[in-house]
């Protein structure tokens, strides 16, 4: 848990023993770096071929985490190398929120721990930094869920109509928590899988050790069921989004319908009285005229009657 160079110096009287459980090196320290490679004999290369491998006494962790840092969505990608002696994590030059929090309560503990139990105590802080995440999340949906309310409360209302317009920001901002929601569920199935992989590696007579990455594993499990949770919450939120707007364009084509029947009347009376022939008797008649006009009000005047008799105008 320190980051003096003058630990890792390849040199052949450099003893293992003396660097510490948990040594983090930062991707803009090359020279470290290499110092680490040359006494321990790690190959960091191997360590980003893929999520997990394992090279003799090492395992290698490539983990990809979410966390918030100053009120910031910030996604952290950090190798993990453990040992039966060691722990190495090779963090951006910007160390990540969770990491630092995992060294705190390293420190709080007040004594040295094994390279096992200071990778399950990273592991369980970038758990509830995926956590915390989670809660944020959460916080958002509660704002989009109230204009979603106040969208579906305008489908009746008479003063103003929502359109297009007014659930194009939402949406964004669901499709937004949802890839966020991918990557936290990817990144917890890393977390399980690194967890599952350091227990069976550990010692099985360390039954403390053993009892300590079992509670972890299910506390990764438990907020992977956090984000089903959340993402079921977004999928709801999107389909009660689309079936405004389908409501909407049903209620724009309803109107149009409508407007249609009432108006058809008038259409074929005027198209009645504009046919050109010799003779029209009723163009002669003193109440022709004001016939007509009743006639064409009485016409329109049933279509809507009956439309809104049917309900068909709520």
């Amino acid at each position: 848990m320190q980051h003096r160079s003058d630990l890792l110096q390849p040199s052949a009287g450099a003893a293992r023993e003396a660097l510490p459980q948990w040594l983090r090196i930062r991707a803009d320290e090359p020279g470290r770096l290499t110092g680490i490679q040359q006494s321990l004999g790690v190959d960091i290369a191997h360590g980003l071929q893929r999520n997990l491998s394992q090279d003799g006494e090492f395992s290698y962790f490539a983990i990809t985490f979410l966390g918030v840092e100053q009120g910031l969505r910030k996604a952290s990608r950090v190798i993990f190398v453990l040992g039966p002696r060691m722990l190495v994590s090779l963090e951006p030059g910007t160390a990540p929120q969770a990491l630092e929090t995992a060294q705190s309560r390293l420190e709080r503990q007040g004594q040295a721990l094994p390279a096992f139990e200071n990778f399950a105590m990273v592991l369980q802080a970038i758990n509830d930094a995926t956590d915390e995440l989670l809660d944020s999340l959460n916080s958002d949906l509660g704002r989009v869920l109230v204009q979603t309310n106040s969208v579906l409360n305008s489908l009746e209302a008479r003063d103003r109509d929502f359109g297009v317009s007014d659930v194009v920001s939402a949406q964004l901002d669901l499709g937004e928590v949802e890839e966020l929601l991918s990557d936290c569920l990817e990144s917890q199935l890393q977390l399980a899988l690194a967890a599952r992989h350091a227990q069976a590696r550990m010692p099985q007579a360390d039954t403390a050790l053993q009892a300590l990455y079992a509670t972890l594993i299910e506390d990764i499990e438990a907020v992977e069921d956090h984000v089903s949770f959340v993402h079921d919450r977004v999928r709801l939120l999107q389909a009660t989004n689309n079936m405004a707007l389908n409501v909407k364009q049903n209620q724009i084509v309803k109107v149009f319908s409508v407007v249609t029947a009432v108006f058809l009347p008038a259409m074929l009376i005027s198209t009645y009285y504009s046919m050109n022939v010799a003779r029209m008797p009723i163009l002669e008649w003193h109440y022709g005229e004001p016939i007509t006009i009743a006639l064409t009000a009485g016409l329109a005047l049933l279509p809507l009657l009956y439309v809104k008799h049917r309900g068909w105008l709520r």
